[in-house]
């Protein structure tokens, strides 16, 4: 009887061993049906979506920004006529060489420099705009030179130094340079 008994036991534990292993093979294959069939398209839709959302933030605070930075469109279009109107002054629609050399002439004065030759070249035109070389040559101390310089670059009129030689003369400096003016042409 005991001897039944044991192979009763031994043929329940075998069943038992075969049941557990079918339920451990069938829970890691259902993990694995489910990590590929659901977890992972869902992972990856999760993560197109967070993109999509972290674009449109970025473009709704761009937009709220812009109008933020233009809450008065009343000042808005002032500081753009401003800044129109100063494009204007450099660059203005004639080339206005006469004002140009008279402003050359009364910066020269204030410096205690003076201006030997002013020699205009023939206009060049580039696309849109016009440009007007003028050759110079003043005569002056360095820091007078300096002063005439800067006063070319604060100017009215949008002027560019180009080619410029200066020569020690004792305690003076002789300075010849190119000076090109625009104009922009009203269409």
């Amino acid at each position: 009887m005991r001897d039944k008994m044991m192979m009763k036991f031994k043929a329940a534990s075998q069943n038992n061993l075969q049941m557990m292993i079918m339920v451990v093979a069938g829970t890691l294959l259902g993990g694995l049906l489910f990590y590929f069939i659901l977890h992972r398209p869902l992972a990856a839709a999760a993560g197109d979506y967070a993109r999509q959302a972290t674009g449109h933030a970025q473009e709704i605070t761009d937009v709220t920004n812009f109008q933020n930075a233009h809450l008065h469109m009343k000042e808005y279009r002032a500081e753009l006529n401003k800044r129109e109107q100063r494009v204007w002054q450099y660059l203005p629609e004639h080339m206005g060489q006469g004002e140009f050399m008279l402003y050359l002439e009364r910066l020269a004065l204030h410096n205690q420099m003076e201006l030997q030759m002013v020699s205009p070249q023939k206009n060049i035109s580039a696309g849109d705009s016009q440009c007007l070389p003028i050759q110079v040559r003043i005569v002056g101390r360095y820091f007078g030179l300096l002063r005439f310089l800067q006063g070319l670059q604060d100017g009215e009129r949008l002027a560019v130094v180009k080619n410029l030689s200066i020569v020690s003369k004792g305690d003076t400096l002789e300075s010849d340079m190119l000076i090109y003016i625009y104009a922009v042409p009203a269409k």
